[in-house]
C-alpha cells in the first residue's frame, strides 16, 4: 500500500473512527478532538510484526551495504590479474565505493528528512542492487572504479535513512534495543563477507561469454552482496512512510493511514478497534529540525540551508569538543575500518609460502613483494598469482566473530565502568595491540593481535557517536552524527591508498601511523567532557 504526497482533503482513511464530516473538519484545522502523541498512539498499537520485519529489513539492507564495502578487499585479490592492478590501484578500488558514501551520505540526510526516508532507503537500494548488477560485467578497471563510485553515492542514502526509519516504527522503550539488533549486523557481514568469498572462490570455474569477456568466480561475488539488498527493497515495498515525519511535513491524514496499516499489520485490527469506535481524535503535530528544505528554492538553496544548518556546530560551546569528536572518528575508521578491508591482502601474503612462525609480518610481507617482483619469466612477462589461500578467509570470518563478541563484552561493561573509561581502555589496548605486531613473531599470537588491532578502534566508533549526541543540543545531533560519520569514511579512504602505497615499500612505517593515530584518538578523547 503506497502513500501519496497530496493532501487528500475529503477522503477518509480507513478504518480510522472518524465521521466524514469530523474528518473533513480536522484536516481544515476545525473543531474540537482529543490529541494524542504519536508515541502514544504507536504504544497502543503495540510493537509486533511490523517492528520485527522492520528489522529484518533494516538488517538485509545493512548486510548488503557492508559486505559491498567489506568484499572488495577480497575482489582486489581475486581480480588483480585480470584488471593488472598494482598495490596503488587496488587502494583506489578499495575506497572508491566509500568515496560515493562519504561524498553523499549528508546530502540524503537531508533529503531523508524533507522528501522521505522510505523513498530514500527504497530508491538508494534498487539503485545500488542495479549498479551491482551492471558492475558483475565491467572489464576496465576505470569504468568499474567509476560505476563503484555511484554505487557508493547510491548506498549513502541507505546509511543516511536506516536507522531514522528504523526507529521511527517504534517507541522509546524499544528503541534503543532494535538499533542495537540492527547494527549487530555489520559484525553479521563481517562473517557473511568472507565465508561466502570462500564459497565461491574455492570452486576453479569461467564461463567464456566472449573473445573479450570470461565470467570469473569473482564476479559471483557480487551477486551474492546484492541478493540480501534486494530481498530487502522487496519486503520494504509495502511499507508506509514514516508517520512521524509525515506529521513533520503537516500531513495527518497520511500519518493516520501509516498508522492504521502498522495497525492492521500487527494486530490484524483497525485504529477505531483498538481506541474504541467513537474515538475521534487528531496526532499532534512533530517537529524535525530543518523540514523547510523542502521549499529551499533549487540546489543552491539547500546548499545554503544545509550550511546555515550547520554551521552553529563550529561555533562556541560547541566547536572544541566537537572538532576533537570528529577528529576521533577519523583516526578509529583510518585505522579499524582501513585495516579491515586490507586484512585479507595481509593475511594471503602472510600465509603463502614466506609464511614462518619465526618471522615478523612486516619482513613476511617483504619476502613476498620480493618474490613478487623477481617472479618473472625468459620473457619478462610477469607471473601473475590471483590464489586466496584458505587461511585468508577463515581469520576475515574470526575478526568478524571478534566484533560480534566485542559488542556484547562492551555492552556489559558500559554502564558499570562508565563510557569513557571502556573508551581509552580499547584505544589503549588498540595502541599496544599496533606496537606488539612489529615484535611478535608467533602466528596465533599475531592472529590476535590483528583482531584487536582493527576490533578496538572498531568497537570505539559506536561509543563515540554516542557521545557526539550527548556533546550537542538535540536540534544538531543528527547533523553532528553526519558529519562525524563522514569524516570517518574519508578516514576510511585516506587508509585505502596509503596502505596501498606505503604497505610494499614502508611496511613497518604503515603501520606506525595508524597505530599512532590510535594513540591520537585516546589522547583526544581523554579531553572531551563525556
Amino acid at each position: 500500500m503506497q502513500f501519496s504526497d497530496s493532501k487528500n482533503e475529503g477522503r477518509q482513511p480507513i478504518g480510522v473512527g472518524i465521521s466524514e464530516a469530523a474528518n473533513r473538519a480536522a484536516l481544515a484545522g476545525v473543531g474540537a478532538f482529543n490529541e494524542f502523541d504519536y508515541e502514544y498512539v504507536l504504544a497502543r498499537i503495540g510493537f509486533g510484526k511490523a517492528q520485527w520485519l522492520l528489522l529484518l529489513i533494516s538488517g538485509l539492507l545493512t548486510l548488503c551495504s557492508m559486505a559491498t564495502q567489506t568484499s572488495v578487499g577480497i575482489m582486489a585479490i581475486a581480480s588483480q590479474c585480470e584488471f593488472d592492478m598494482s598495490q596503488a590501484d587496488k587502494g583506489i578500488m578499495m575506497a572508491a565505493c566509500v568515496t560515493g558514501i562519504f561524498l553523499s551520505t549528508y546530502f540524503w540526510g537531508y533529503a531523508s528528512d524533507a522528501f522521505g526516508r522510505r523513498s530514500v532507503l527504497f530508491y538508494g537500494i534498487v539503485v545500488t542492487n542495479l549498479l551491482q548488477f551492471v558492475s558483475m560485467f565491467i572489464t576496465n578497471i576505470w569504468v568499474f572504479n567509476i560505476v563503484n563510485l555511484f554505487m557508493g553515492i547510491s548506498l549513502g542514502g541507505v546509511s543516511a535513512a536506516i536507522y531514522a526509519y528504523l526507529s521511527e516504527f517504534n517507541t522509546d522503550k524499544h528503541r534503543a534495543v532494535v538499533i542495537n539488533y540492527s547494527t549487530m549486523f555489520v559484525s553479521i557481514a563481517a562473517i557473511y563477507m568472507p565465508a561466502t568469498c570462500w564459497l565461491v572462490l574455492s570452486a576453479d570455474w569461467s564461463l567464456h561469454i566472449s573473445d573479450s569477456f570470461i565470467f570469473r568466480p569473482w564476479r559471483l561475488i557480487i551477486l551474492l552482496n546484492l541478493i540480501p539488498g534486494l530481498i530487502g527493497a522487496v519486503m520494504l515495498y509495502p511499507f508506509p512512510e514514516s508517520p512521524k515525519l509525515l506529521l513533520a511535513q503537516d500531513k495527518e491524514f497520511e500519518a493516520l493511514a501509516a498508522l492504521e496499516w502498522i495497525c492492521k499489520f500487527n494486530r490484524g485490527l483497525s485504529i477505531a478497534s483498538v481506541f474504541g469506535n467513537d474515538a475521534d481524535f487528531k496526532l499532534k503535530p512533530e517537529q524535525i529540525g530543518d523540514d523547510n528544505l523542502r521549499s529551499a528554492g533549487g540546489i543552491c538553496g539547500v546548499l545554503v540551508n544545509i550550511w546555515r544548518a550547520t554551521v552553529p556546530l563550529f561555533h562556541k560551546p560547541h566547536c572544541v569538543n566537537f572538532l576533537l569528536s570528529i577528529v576521533s572518528v577519523f583516526g578509529m575508521f583510518l585505522t579499524s575500518a582501513g585495516m579491515q578491508i586490507w586484512y585479507p591482502e595481509i593475511v594471503n601474503r602472510s600465509s603463502g609460502d614466506n609464511a614462518g612462525n619465526s618471522s615478523l609480518v612486516c619482513d613476511i610481507l617483504e619476502a613476498s613483494f620480493e618474490k613478487q617482483r623477481l617472479n618473472v619469466t625468459s620473457v619478462d612477462m610477469e607471473i601473475c598469482d590471483d590464489s586466496i589461500t584458505t587461511k585468508t578467509y577463515i581469520d576475515n570470518m574470526i575478526v568478524g566473530c571478534a566484533f560480534l563478541v566485542g559488542f556484547a563484552i562492551q555492552g556489559a561493561l558500559l554502564n558499570p565502568l562508565g563510557r569513557k573509561n571502556v573508551l581509552l581502555a580499547a584505544l589503549a589496548i588498540g595502541t599496544l595491540s599496533g606496537i606488539l605486531l612489529h615484535f611478535v613473531t608467533n602466528t596465533q599470537v599475531v592472529l590476535v593481535l590483528f583482531c584487536l588491532y582493527i576490533l578496538m578502534p572498531g568497537l570505539s566508533i559506536s561509543i563515540m557517536c554516542g557521545a557526539m549526541v550527548d556533546l550537542v543540543p538535540t536540534q544538531l545531533r543528527g547533523k553532528a552524527v553526519s558529519i562525524g560519520l563522514a569524516m570517518g569514511r574519508l578516514g576510511v579512504i585516506v587508509a585505502s591508498n596509503l596502505i596501498g602505497v606505503m604497505l610494499e615499500p614502508y611496511c613497518n612505517t604503515t603501520f606506525a601511523i595508524l597505530t599512532a593515530s590510535i594513540l591520537i584518538c585516546g589522547f583526544l578523547v581523554h579531553f572531551l567532557p563525556i
